[in-house]
């Protein structure tokens, strides 16, 4: 009995939910409410995606796009207008956030008022709305052509006046200069005084040094590079036991040096350099009327091609030249002094192919202490000629200095005097002007 009655309960329930759904369906249709909860879910929905994408895209390490529908991005694409909320962003607050989106707005905001304000059409004061007059923009007003230009707006003399103060800009267009020059004169003096009965002997002389330093450089900031120095020194001295010349000379230097750079990467440049040299004004030997050098006699040339590797900052600045392949050239006009500079006897001029280094390096820890030197080597791996020059100058204003220069040089390719050694050292020291070109 029991269980008869248990399956009649079960069938009535079977029919009676088909037909209480099918009521409930017809029931809801048009019934606000469900309309309402069914909009409630689905923006639920929405809303719970977004959240999810916004925390994808930030454990990713990403920020959210922005696009043009974000209000923030009005005062930058709507018409040109003075707004007082950069101002206050940038000037008025002690706290400053240039990573957000509004200070990034701002600060573009403040640029355009500082530095192109006749663009500004409107001032916001003047657009001021207590929103009595306010209209809602229904979806049919919205123009069909969405796209189509917007003619300027007419500007009331009020508005006009706001800028009738400013002149038209003058703008100016120069054509950039990508050469550079620079120089450097001295003048130096010494002399030299002892009685005649110095317990280490000597003899009194006088002598000065004029030496020049003239630069011209190009560099078109697109890895091109052209170098010119020219360097010139000539120095004389008296002496009372030379009774065939009153003057000889101490110093005596004519070298330019050209270059020509096309950077590879960062600090390297392919380079090919052009070094020549010689002197101004015959040398001679104490009481010797014999000339042992003169212009031209020799005058060297040395092409070579490589890498250069060039650093500068304010106190320090170097150019290392290493060139694996180089031609050497010697002229000697004065047959006599052809082989005492290595060359034939009875010819002019040799020629020795190898490599070569070259090392400028300048170094100006302060304002009075300055040590320029240059190494210069070349082999024809057979012989080896190498020159190391020093200079140490020490300033005692801005145009008086006292200058160092210190010379070893080393030549297995010329003729020996006397068994001697192929090494040589040339010294000075002296004092006097020293000017910035």
């Amino acid at each position: 009995m029991n269980l008869k009655f248990i399956a009649l309960i079960l069938s009535i329930f079977s029919l009676a939910l088909p037909s209480y759904a099918q009521a409930s369906r017809r029931n809801t249709k048009g019934h606000p409410s469900v309309l309402e909860d069914s909009l409630a879910n689905i923006g639920r929905r929405y809303s719970f995606a977004i959240d999810s994408l916004n925390k994808a895209l930030a454990e990713e390490g990403r920020n959210e796009k922005e696009n043009l529908e974000n209000p923030y991005y009005f005062p930058l694409f709507a018409s040109s207008t003075f707004y007082r909320f950069p101002v206050h962003l940038e000037l008025g607050s002690l706290q400053q956030d240039d990573f957000s989106l509004q200070s990034s707005i701002a600060q573009a905001l403040m640029q355009l008022y500082a530095h192109r304000p006749e663009l500004i059409q409107y001032n916001l004061s003047h657009h001021k709305d207590d929103g009595k007059n306010a209209v809602v923009a229904k979806p049919s007003a919205l123009p069909k052509e969405k796209n189509k230009p917007m003619a300027p707006p007419k500007l009331s003399a009020e508005q006009l006046a706001l800028w009738q103060d400013f002149e038209p800009l003058q703008l100016q267009i120069h054509r950039p200069n990508f050469w550079s020059f620079k120089g450097n004169f001295s003048l130096q003096f010494m002399q030299y005084l002892v009685s005649d009965n110095w317990y280490k002997g000597g003899e009194d002389h006088n002598s000065f040094l004029t030496s020049g330093i003239l630069e011209a450089n190009y560099d078109n900031k697109q890895k091109f590079t052209f170098t010119n120095k020219l360097e010139m020194k000539l120095g004389f001295q008296t002496s009372q036991s030379d009774s065939l010349h009153k003057y000889k000379t101490n110093a005596d230097l004519l070298r330019l040096t050209n270059k020509i750079g096309l950077q590879a990467f960062k600090h390297w440049y392919y380079t090919a350099m052009l070094q020549t040299w010689s002197q101004f004004y015959p040398g001679y030997h104490a009481n010797d009327k014999r000339v042992f050098s003169d212009f031209a006699s020799p005058i060297e040339t040395v092409f070579s091609i490589g890498m250069d590797y060039k650093y500068k900052n304010p106190k320090f600045e170097i150019s290392a030249t290493m060139s694996p392949i180089a031609a050497n050239y010697k002229y000697v006009a004065r047959l006599a002094l052809a082989e005492r500079y290595g060359v034939e006897k009875g010819k002019h001029s040799r020629l020795n192919l190898g490599s070569t280094v070259t090392i400028n390096m300048r170094w100006t820890p302060n304002s009075w202490f300055q040590w320029t030197t240059r190494f210069y080597a070349f082999t024809s791996y057979s012989k080896t000629q190498a020159e190391w020059e020093n200079t140490i100058s020490l300033r005692a204003n801005k145009h008086l200095s006292t200058k160092l220069f210190l010379f070893p040089r080393f030549d297995d390719g010329v003729k020996r005097r006397n068994n001697t050694s192929f090494f040589q050292f040339n010294e000075y020291l002296s004092v006097g002007l020293d000017l910035g070109l």
